[in-house]
Protein backbone atom coordinates (compact mmCIF):
# COMPACT_ATOMS: atom_id res chain seq x y z
CA UNK A 1 0.00 0.00 0.00
CA UNK A 2 1.17 3.34 -0.81
CA UNK A 3 0.46 6.36 2.02
CA UNK A 4 -0.20 9.82 0.94
CA UNK A 5 0.44 12.74 3.00
CA UNK A 6 -2.51 15.30 2.81
CA UNK A 7 -3.00 18.83 3.24
CA UNK A 8 -5.82 20.96 3.08
CA UNK A 9 -3.77 23.88 1.08
CA UNK A 10 -2.63 20.92 -1.84
CA UNK A 11 -5.95 18.87 -2.06
CA UNK A 12 -5.28 19.52 -5.79
CA UNK A 13 -2.16 17.78 -5.92
CA UNK A 14 -3.38 15.09 -3.85
CA UNK A 15 -6.15 14.63 -5.94
CA UNK A 16 -3.65 14.53 -8.57
CA UNK A 17 -1.52 12.49 -7.13
CA UNK A 18 -3.43 10.06 -6.10
CA UNK A 19 -4.97 9.33 -9.97
CA UNK A 20 -1.54 9.23 -11.43
CA UNK A 21 -1.33 5.94 -8.88
CA UNK A 22 -4.44 4.60 -9.39
CA UNK A 23 -4.13 4.84 -13.46
CA UNK A 24 -0.73 3.02 -12.85
CA UNK A 25 -0.66 0.61 -9.99
CA UNK A 26 -2.80 -2.55 -8.20
CA UNK A 27 -1.33 -0.78 -4.96
CA UNK A 28 -4.07 0.41 -2.64
CA UNK A 29 -3.52 4.24 -1.52
CA UNK A 30 -4.40 5.96 1.11
CA UNK A 31 -5.15 9.40 2.42
CA UNK A 32 -2.66 10.09 5.37
CA UNK A 33 -4.17 12.76 7.17
CA UNK A 34 -2.97 13.68 10.55
CA UNK A 35 -5.85 15.24 12.66
CA UNK A 36 -7.47 11.56 11.65
CA UNK A 37 -4.86 9.95 13.47
CA UNK A 38 -5.79 9.82 17.15
CA UNK A 39 -2.53 7.96 18.01
CA UNK A 40 -1.19 11.27 16.83
CA UNK A 41 -0.21 13.28 19.78
CA UNK A 42 3.06 15.63 18.61
CA UNK A 43 2.88 19.09 20.02
CA UNK A 44 6.63 20.32 20.17
CA UNK A 45 6.21 23.66 18.92
CA UNK A 46 8.57 22.61 16.14
CA UNK A 47 7.65 24.35 12.64
CA UNK A 48 5.89 22.02 10.27
CA UNK A 49 5.89 22.72 6.17
CA UNK A 50 2.82 20.44 5.78
CA UNK A 51 -0.08 19.03 7.63
CA UNK A 52 2.79 15.58 7.45
CA UNK A 53 6.01 16.40 8.13
CA UNK A 54 6.17 14.29 11.39
CA UNK A 55 3.40 11.87 10.62
CA UNK A 56 4.61 10.19 7.74
CA UNK A 57 7.15 8.18 9.92
CA UNK A 58 4.18 6.73 12.23
CA UNK A 59 3.70 4.35 8.52
CA UNK A 60 5.11 1.42 10.28
CA UNK A 61 3.10 1.57 13.60
CA UNK A 62 0.22 2.07 11.09
CA UNK A 63 0.96 -0.79 9.15
CA UNK A 64 1.40 -3.62 12.18
CA UNK A 65 5.22 -3.25 11.15
CA UNK A 66 4.55 -5.89 8.79
CA UNK A 67 5.45 -6.12 5.51
CA UNK A 68 6.38 -2.96 2.79
CA UNK A 69 4.48 0.45 3.08
CA UNK A 70 5.31 3.53 1.07
CA UNK A 71 5.04 6.98 1.74
CA UNK A 72 5.08 10.18 -0.64
CA UNK A 73 4.10 13.90 -0.45
CA UNK A 74 0.85 14.80 -2.41
CA UNK A 75 3.05 17.17 -4.45
CA UNK A 76 4.11 14.22 -6.54
CA UNK A 77 2.98 13.13 -10.07
CA UNK A 78 3.76 9.45 -10.71
CA UNK A 79 4.75 8.30 -14.31
CA UNK A 80 5.23 4.49 -13.78
CA UNK A 81 3.99 2.32 -11.05
CA UNK A 82 5.43 2.52 -7.75
CA UNK A 83 5.24 -1.26 -7.12
CA UNK A 84 8.95 -1.14 -8.72
CA UNK A 85 9.86 0.68 -5.44
CA UNK A 86 8.60 -2.35 -3.35
CA UNK A 87 10.21 -4.53 -5.74
CA UNK A 88 13.22 -3.07 -5.63
CA UNK A 89 13.03 -2.98 -1.94
CA UNK A 90 12.47 -6.72 -1.61
CA UNK A 91 16.05 -7.97 -3.06
CA UNK A 92 17.85 -6.55 -0.21
CA UNK A 93 15.73 -6.85 2.70
CA UNK A 94 18.86 -5.92 5.59
CA UNK A 95 17.51 -1.98 4.47
CA UNK A 96 14.94 -0.53 6.58
CA UNK A 97 13.86 2.01 4.79
CA UNK A 98 14.71 2.99 0.98
CA UNK A 99 14.59 6.82 -0.50
CA UNK A 100 16.06 9.05 -3.28
CA UNK A 101 19.44 10.19 -1.84
CA UNK A 102 19.56 13.30 -3.69
CA UNK A 103 22.87 15.42 -2.97
CA UNK A 104 22.70 18.22 -0.58
CA UNK A 105 21.34 21.31 -2.90
CA UNK A 106 21.03 25.21 -2.14
CA UNK A 107 16.96 25.62 -2.89
CA UNK A 108 15.80 27.99 -5.78
CA UNK A 109 13.69 30.14 -3.24
CA UNK A 110 13.69 31.46 -0.22
CA UNK A 111 10.13 30.69 0.13
CA UNK A 112 8.19 27.70 -1.94
CA UNK A 113 4.53 26.80 -2.35
CA UNK A 114 2.21 28.72 0.01
CA UNK A 115 4.55 31.15 0.83
CA UNK A 116 6.48 29.09 3.58
CA UNK A 117 9.71 29.62 4.26
CA UNK A 118 12.62 27.18 2.54
CA UNK A 119 14.74 25.66 4.37
CA UNK A 120 18.33 23.50 3.58
CA UNK A 121 19.57 20.84 5.41
CA UNK A 122 21.32 17.23 5.00
CA UNK A 123 19.44 14.71 3.73
CA UNK A 124 16.51 17.76 2.28
CA UNK A 125 14.10 15.69 0.54
CA UNK A 126 15.17 12.38 1.17
CA UNK A 127 11.97 11.34 3.26
CA UNK A 128 9.70 12.88 0.77
CA UNK A 129 9.07 9.17 -0.83
CA UNK A 130 10.31 6.42 1.40
CA UNK A 131 9.90 2.82 1.14
CA UNK A 132 9.31 1.32 4.35
CA UNK A 133 10.55 -2.44 5.22
CA UNK A 134 8.11 -2.09 8.08
CA UNK A 135 9.25 -5.34 9.89
CA UNK A 136 12.81 -4.61 10.22
CA UNK A 137 13.97 -3.92 13.99
CA UNK A 138 14.90 -0.16 13.26
CA UNK A 139 11.72 0.63 11.89
CA UNK A 140 10.75 -1.15 15.14
CA UNK A 141 12.11 2.10 16.60
CA UNK A 142 9.57 4.06 15.35
CA UNK A 143 7.01 3.51 18.38
CA UNK A 144 4.22 5.95 19.66
CA UNK A 145 6.14 6.94 22.47
CA UNK A 146 9.59 7.63 20.53
CA UNK A 147 7.57 9.35 17.83
CA UNK A 148 5.51 11.85 19.81
CA UNK A 149 8.09 13.02 21.60
CA UNK A 150 11.25 12.89 20.37
CA UNK A 151 12.95 16.48 19.34
CA UNK A 152 14.31 17.76 17.06
CA UNK A 153 11.94 16.41 14.96
CA UNK A 154 15.19 17.20 12.06
CA UNK A 155 16.43 13.77 13.35
CA UNK A 156 13.63 11.84 11.65
CA UNK A 157 14.28 13.49 8.36
CA UNK A 158 17.66 12.77 8.71
CA UNK A 159 17.55 9.21 9.19
CA UNK A 160 19.39 9.36 12.59
CA UNK A 161 16.73 6.40 13.50
CA UNK A 162 18.48 4.20 10.96
CA UNK A 163 21.95 3.28 9.27
CA UNK A 164 19.95 0.46 6.95
CA UNK A 165 18.77 2.94 4.36
CA UNK A 166 18.83 1.78 0.79
CA UNK A 167 19.05 3.98 -2.65
CA UNK A 168 16.07 4.51 -5.10
CA UNK A 169 17.20 5.72 -8.35
CA UNK A 170 16.65 9.68 -8.83
CA UNK A 171 14.07 8.95 -11.63
CA UNK A 172 11.50 8.29 -8.60
CA UNK A 173 12.27 11.53 -7.15
CA UNK A 174 13.03 13.90 -10.20
CA UNK A 175 12.40 17.51 -8.66
CA UNK A 176 11.04 20.07 -10.37
CA UNK A 177 13.72 22.90 -11.29
CA UNK A 178 16.52 21.11 -10.14
CA UNK A 179 16.79 17.66 -12.33
CA UNK A 180 16.29 17.66 -16.12
CA UNK A 181 15.51 13.71 -16.68
CA UNK A 182 13.64 12.91 -19.82
CA UNK A 183 12.44 9.93 -18.54
CA UNK A 184 11.47 10.20 -14.76
CA UNK A 185 9.44 7.99 -13.45
CA UNK A 186 8.22 10.30 -10.45
CA UNK A 187 8.28 14.13 -10.82
CA UNK A 188 8.42 16.30 -7.59
CA UNK A 189 7.17 19.42 -7.66
CA UNK A 190 9.28 20.25 -4.34
CA UNK A 191 8.86 24.34 -4.46
CA UNK A 192 5.83 24.25 -5.85
CA UNK A 193 3.82 23.46 -8.53
CA UNK A 194 0.49 24.71 -10.76
CA UNK A 195 -2.06 24.09 -7.96
CA UNK A 196 -0.29 27.25 -6.55
CA UNK A 197 -0.03 30.81 -8.13
CA UNK A 198 3.47 31.32 -9.64
CA UNK A 199 4.10 27.93 -10.65
CA UNK A 200 1.78 27.47 -13.70
CA UNK A 201 5.20 27.34 -15.75
CA UNK A 202 7.98 25.38 -14.80
CA UNK A 203 9.87 22.69 -15.81
CA UNK A 204 7.29 19.83 -16.03
CA UNK A 205 3.68 21.60 -15.24
CA UNK A 206 2.55 20.65 -18.76
CA UNK A 207 3.02 17.19 -17.56
CA UNK A 208 1.07 17.57 -14.32
CA UNK A 209 -1.75 19.75 -16.04
CA UNK A 210 -2.09 17.07 -18.73
CA UNK A 211 -2.41 14.38 -15.96
CA UNK A 212 -5.25 16.60 -14.21
CA UNK A 213 -6.95 17.42 -17.42
CA UNK A 214 -7.15 13.15 -17.85
CA UNK A 215 -8.59 13.06 -14.37
CA UNK A 216 -11.49 15.24 -15.06
CA UNK A 217 -12.24 13.67 -18.27
CA UNK A 218 -12.68 10.46 -16.89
Amino acid sequence: MIFIGYDEREHRAYEVCKFSIDRRSSLSTIKLYTPEMYFYTRSTGEPQSTNFTFSRFFVPHICNFEGYSIFVDCDFLFMSDPQELIDIAKKDTSKAVWVCKHPRYIPNTVRKMDNITQNSYEKKNWASLMVFNNSHPDCKKLTLKYLNNHTPGLDFHQFKWTDSIGSLPLEWNCLDGYYHLTYPKAIHYTDGGPWFEGYENTFYSDFWLQEEATMLDV
